[in-house]
C-alpha cells in the first residue's frame, strides 16, 4: 500500500474536517503521520456505555502452573476478572506466538545496529478553555546495537517532528478558543508505552530466566516483587492481581521494536512465555490498524485509574517483530473520564527497519 493509499484510508476515519485545525502541519508526511493514530472507527451513534464492573474482594493472588501436552500454562487466582470479547475464528494466540517464537530464532542478520522510526501517539488532556482532549504524534527515533553485540543505543521522541490534534469536533472547538497552541506549547514524554496499570517492571537478564515457561514467568514475576512487591488492593502482594496480564504487558513490551535489544534465544523464551498465558485472544482480520498484513493480539483487564483497557500489539507478517501497539479504552477511569469508549489511550508504529555496521 503506497502512502497516498494509506492517506486515503486514514482520512476515511478521519472524525475532524482539516480545515478546524488551526496551525496544523502542512506536509504530506506530517499529516500521515498523525493520522496514523486515527485509523480506528468511530464509536456507534447511540451505543449504551457499558455499567463500571462491580468491584469485589481479591483474595491473596496466587500462582498455579499447569503443564499439560507440553504447554505450561501459568494461572492467576484473580477475583474482578473483565469478561472478554467473543474469541476470533483466526489462529489461535498459542500459534501465533509459537510462531513467533521460531521466527525469533532464526540466524540474525547481518549488521551490528538496528535503526527504526517510526511514531508515538498518545491522548493528552489540557485543563484550560473548558478542558479540551488532543491526540499528540511524536516521531520516533533508535538505533540500539544488534541482539546479542556490546554497546549502547539511543532513542529519541520527537525529535524530528511532532503533532497536535483534536480529538474530537467538541475538542476542536475548546482548542481553537485556547489559541490553537502547537506541540512545543505543550506536555511532552519521553516514554513511547505509558504504564497505565501501575506495573513494576522486571528489569533482569532475560538470559538468566529458565528456559520453560512456567519456570520462567514464575521468576520474572519473583524477580518484579523483590522491591515493594505488586498492589493488591492497596496491600503489597508477591505476586500481581492479575499474573497473565502483568505478563502480556511486560514480555510485549520487552519485545518492543525501538528498543529492543534481545537475542533471538532470548526473544524465543518470552515468545514462549506468551504463548502459554490464558486471556490472550487474537484479533479478527489480517492486518494492523495502518492496512499492514500482520496478526493482531490483545488482553483486556481493568486498571484503577485508566478503567478497563484493551492492550494490543500486532506481529508483523512473517516477522517475529512487534509493529504496532495501542491501548484501547473500553470504558473510561478516573484518570481518563472524557473520553469515549473505543478511544485509543496509545499507540506506537513501526514504519522502519534497517541494519547496518554504523550507529
Amino acid at each position: 500500500m503506497t502512502e497516498q493509499d494509506a492517506m486515503a484510508r486514514l482520512a476515511a476515519a478521519n472524525p475532524v474536517p482539516d480545515a478546524v485545525v488551526a496551525g496544523q502541519a502542512a506536509s504530506s508526511q506530517a499529516r500521515f503521520l498523525l493520522r496514523a493514530v486515527l485509523a480506528r472507527p468511530p464509536v456507534e451513534p447511540g451505543r449504551p456505555r457499558s455499567r463500571p464492573a462491580r468491584r469485589i474482594a481479591l483474595a491473596a493472588a496466587g500462582l498455579v502452573l499447569i503443564a499439560g501436552g507440553g504447554t505450561a500454562v501459568v494461572r492467576a487466582l484473580a477475583g474482578d476478572r473483565v469478561p472478554a470479547p467473543p474469541p476470533s475464528p483466526v489462529a489461535a494466540p498459542s500459534v501465533v506466538f509459537t510462531t513467533a517464537a521460531v521466527l525469533a530464532q532464526r540466524t540474525e542478520q547481518p549488521g551490528q545496529f538496528v535503526h527504526t522510526g517510526g511514531t508515538v501517539g498518545r491522548i493528552v488532556h489540557v485543563d484550560s478553555a473548558g478542558g479540551y482532549d488532543l491526540i499528540r504524534v511524536d516521531s520516533v527515533q533508535s538505533v540500539q546495537p544488534a541482539a546479542g553485540l556490546p554497546g549502547e543505543g539511543w532513542l529519541a521522541v520527537g525529535d524530528q517532528g511532532s503533532s497536535v490534534r483534536p480529538l474530537s469536533a467538541r475538542d476542536a472547538a475548546a482548542y481553537r478558543a485556547d489559541g490553537a497552541p502547537g506541540a512545543d506549547r505543550l506536555p511532552r514524554s519521553t516514554e513511547l508505552r505509558p504504564d497505565l496499570a501501575g506495573d513494576p517492571r522486571f528489569d533482569g537478564a532475560v538470559a538468566d530466566l529458565p528456559g520453560d515457561p512456567a519456570g520462567a514467568a514464575t521468576a520474572m514475576i519473583e524477580q518484579a516483587a523483590t522491591g515493594d512487591g505488586f498492589d493488591l488492593g492497596g496491600v503489597r502482594s508477591p505476586v500481581p492481581p492479575d499474573a497473565q496480564g502483568w505478563l502480556f504487558r511486560e514480555c510485549t513490551r520487552l519485545l518492543d521494536t525501538f528498543t529492543g535489544v534481545l537475542g533471538g534465544a532470548d526473544r524465543a523464551k518470552l515468545f514462549r512465555v506468551l504463548a502459554g498465558l490464558t486471556g490472550v485472544r487474537t484479533l479478527p482480520g489480517s492486518t494492523d490498524p495502518l492496512g499492514r498484513p500482520a496478526s493482531g493480539l490483545a488482553y483486556t483487564a481493568a486498571t484503577p485509574r485508566y478503567g478497563v483497557i484493551d492492550w494490543q500489539i500486532f506481529l508483523a507478517a512473517g516477522t517475529d517483530r512487534i509493529g504496532f501497539t495501542q491501548a484501547v479504552v473500553r470504558q473510561p477511569g478516573p484518570a481518563n473520564s472524557t473520553l469515549p469508549p473505543g478511544a485509543v489511550q496509545y499507540s506506537t508504529a513501526v514504519t522502519s527497519v534497517t541494519r547496518s555496521d554504523k550507529p
